[in-house]
């Protein structure tokens, strides 16, 4: 029986960037310190054998994102955007998403629109504002505020 997520992972090209990015634009102050994977144990669990990975995680309340850079096998770049099947994006909540918005925009942070409202009122979301943005490495990130 499942009874919690544990984490999300998202592999990367340049796990420190990243990191960096997320603690630096973000303000995400609970960063893990990086840890390797390689050996018998590490080419089970993924099935790619010579796999040798760097890990970080970045913590945000109880919700982790684990993000992987693979020293070998290298993988390919994938670029995908929000309507490719399996492509991810991260949701974060904001308390004022127009501050957020603006504040993110003067440290050079592309988004996908401005915030946006969802005024249909059969919508289980009704009230929520939420925004799409560009994160580091082509990541689709996600702001939301609920309503009140």
């Amino acid at each position: 029986m499942i009874r919690k997520i544990n984490h999300v992972s998202i592999t990367v090209k340049n796990l420190d960037q990243v990191v960096n990015w997320f603690r630096d634009v973000l303000g995400c102050t609970n960063i893990w310190e990086s840890y390797e994977y390689k050996g018998d144990l590490i080419e089970t669990c993924t099935g790619l054998p010579g796999a040798h990975l760097r890990v970080r995680k970045v913590q945000v309340q109880d919700f982790v994102m684990e993000f992987i850079q693979y020293l070998s096998p290298r993988g390919k770049e994938l670029k995908g955007n929000t309507n490719d099947i399996g492509y991810p994006h991260i949701g974060f909540v904001v308390d004022d998403i127009n501050e957020t918005y603006n504040n993110l925009k003067q440290k050079g942070v592309q988004f996908k629109s401005p915030p946006c409202k969802v005024t249909d009122e059969s919508n289980p979301m009704f009230g929520w504002q939420l925004v799409y943005l560009w994160g580091p490495e082509s990541m689709t990130l996600e702001l939301v505020q609920a309503p009140g």
